[in-house]
C-alpha cells in the first residue's frame, strides 16, 4: 500500500495526464457514436417526409382528378347567377383547401411523433 501511494506521489504527473487523455478518449468515441445514430436519424427522417410527401402528392392528384370528372353545374337563372355561383365555390375551394392543409399538417406531426416517441 505504502508502494503505491509512493507511486502516485512521485508520478501524479503523468498519471493525470494519462487520465485525461483515456477522458478524451471515451469522449471522442462516444461522440463518433453520437454522430454516426444523428447520421442514420437524418437520413431514416428524410425517407419518411419524402414518403409523406409523395403520399400527400398522390392525394392531392386523385382529389384533382375527381375534381376534374365532375362536370361544372349549370345554373337556369343565366350568366350573373353563374358568375356568383363561380365566386362563392371559390371561396368554399379556397376554405376547403386551407382545411386539407391543417390537416395535412396534423397527420404530417403525428406521423413524426409516433416515429420519434
Amino acid at each position: 500500500m505504502e508502494e503505491w501511494i509512493r507511486i502516485v506521489q512521485t508520478h501524479s504527473e503523468v498519471l493525470t495526464v494519462a487520465a485525461i487523455v483515456v477522458m478524451g478518449l471515451i469522449l471522442a468515441i462516444s461522440l463518433s457514436r453520437i454522430l454516426r445514430q444523428m447520421k442514420k436519424l437524418n437520413r431514416s427522417l428524410a425517407s419518411i417526409t419524402n414518403n409523406i410527401q409523395a403520399y400527400f402528392d398522390v392525394i392531392m392528384q386523385e382529389e384533382a382528378q375527381e375534381q376534374g370528372e365532375l362536370p361544372p353545374q349549370e345554373s337556369p337563372h343565366g350568366y350573373e347567377q353563374k358568375n356568383m355561383y363561380d365566386e362563392h365555390t371559390k371561396e368554399e375551394q379556397d376554405l376547403i383547401e386551407d382545411s386539407k392543409r391543417k390537416e395535412e399538417e396534423e397527420v404530417f406531426n403525428a406521423v413524426l411523433q409516433e416515429y420519434f416517441s
